[in-house]
């Protein structure tokens, strides 16, 4: 079983957890044809990437750096805004 060691949860199964995609800069703006092209045409290569993971249980999201030709998570902390108190 693949576990992410959370820094506010703790130790958590992956399957606790839901991908929600790239976290891709364009997404954070108004220009909704140029997110939606990095989303479909985006950079397919094995490499380390940011993405966007839900907890169903405790209702936060996260940003996870993975290495996505081996799958290792290698950092994973919380979005801003994401209702945890700790998060500025």
């Amino acid at each position: 079983m693949k576990i992410f060691d959370c820094p506010v949860l703790g130790p958590r199964p992956a399957s606790e957890f839901l991908c929600a995609g790239s976290a891709i800069p364009g997404m954070q703006n108004d220009d909704l044809a140029g997110a939606r092209h990095a989303v479909y045409f985006g950079d397919a290569t094995a490499k380390v990437k940011r993405e966007w993971w839900f907890h169903r249980a405790s209702q936060l999201w996260f940003i996870v750096s993975r290495d996505t030709a081996t799958d290792a998570v290698l950092d994973i902390g919380p979005a801003a805004g994401s209702g945890d108190p700790h998060v500025a």
